[in-house]
């Protein structure tokens, strides 16, 4: 699990999909599913 945005793009994982590895709700700010997305940190 990914501390934050930051820790996903490190591991060059953005965007995270709602059922991909590592997803948290916690991470998708607006709650589209989209884990940080680019503008959504």
């Amino acid at each position: 699990m990914y501390k934050d945005c930051d820790e996903v793009r490190a591991a060059g994982k953005a965007p995270l999909y709602r059922g991909d590895p590592g997803y948290t709700p916690a991470l998708d700010r607006n709650g589209d599913g989209i884990a940080c997305e680019h503008g959504n940190s």
